[in-house]
């Protein structure tokens, strides 16, 4: 009768025991902390010397944090959640083994386990963590030429969104858009619509449903024919001071040709000979035969023939 008693006892224990998640899912946003909650049935030890609780991965069994004896234990844990992971303490006793964890990104994407027991029982239970980065606020650009506009917006985020350009009329536009790899689980996002009228209303729109954000920036371009023959008058003025460059640059360049090619004839004119070409190896030379001359003069005028 005793047995039966006590075996009753720990069935009624076990069953009043539960280990749960509020949320099987959640969504970790980049450079943010996210809280794995997990709720177990708390027993009346107030120095938590018989709880046990470990969160691991469940692809791969690695251990993200434990607690046991009362304290953390943390010589089990991956290197890949050191100093990144944290239990609320004060919460224990209340049966509360919710982990918090910081500098999430796209690797800590998967499916956690929170094992809990202590002297009423044991159990399991799941969450399953995605990953996102909010798009940071869209850059404008707009590029004017004589046939049109086009309009680009960049921004940065994860994951790949949903991007749609429509007029006032709610009417899909063509676009381009193209994507990047920035960083580990960060996308570099460049969209472009090309008008060719010189009035236009359109809305550019990125969805981020995992991180339930949603972007519309309108933009609207108003510049008439002046504007456009503007353009064009700016592009031919560039182009043609190009050209006076180059023109002006080849006349220098004729004159100087042209002055040495009369110097040269005024000097053939003049000495009967053409124009010397001294250079740095032929003025020594030159400089020598002058004195050497100069000295021969001396000696015979200091020294006359003898009879």
């Amino acid at each position: 009768m005793l047995w039966e008693i006590y075996f009753l006892c720990v069935i009624m224990n076990c069953a009043a025991f539960k280990v749960s998640t509020p949320s099987s899912h959640l969504v970790a946003v980049r450079d943010q902390p996210v809280v794995l909650a997990c709720e177990f049935t708390p027993d009346s030890d107030p120095k938590l010397s018989s709880l046990v609780v470990t969160w691991q991965r469940q692809e791969d069994s690695r251990v993200v944090h434990s607690f046991y004896y009362g304290q953390d234990q943390l010589d089990r844990q991956s290197a890949d959640y050191r100093n990144r992971t944290a239990l609320f303490a004060s919460e224990l006793q209340r049966g509360n083994a919710s982990l918090r964890m910081v500098g999430t990104g796209l690797e800590d994407t998967g499916n956690y386990l929170c094992l809990v027991s202590n002297t009423k029982g044991s159990g399991r239970a799941q969450v399953h963590l995605e990953y996102g980065a909010l798009y940071t606020e869209p850059r404008l650009s707009i590029n004017v030429s004589s046939v049109g506009a086009v309009v680009r917006f960049d921004t940065q985020g994860f994951p790949k969104p949903e991007v749609q350009w429509v007029d006032a009329e709610g009417k899909e536009l063509p676009h381009h858009t193209e994507l990047s790899v920035m960083a580990v689980g960060l996308w570099h996002l460049r969209s472009s619509y090309e008008t060719h009228t010189t009035n236009a209303s359109v809305i550019f729109t990125l969805k981020n449903p995992r991180l339930n954000q949603d972007l519309q920036r309108p933009v609207t371009l108003a510049y008439g024919e002046d504007e456009a023959k503007c353009v064009m008058s700016r592009t031919v003025i560039v182009f043609s001071l190009l050209v006076c460059c180059v023109l002006l640059v080849i006349a220098v360049v004729f004159l100087l040709l042209k002055l040495l090619k009369d110097r040269k004839n005024t000097w053939t004119a003049t000495n009967g000979q053409s124009l010397p070409l001294i250079t740095t190896e032929t003025s020594p030379v030159i400089t020598t035969d002058n004195h050497l001359d100069v000295s021969l003069a001396n000696m015979k005028s200091h020294h006359p023939p003898s009879p």
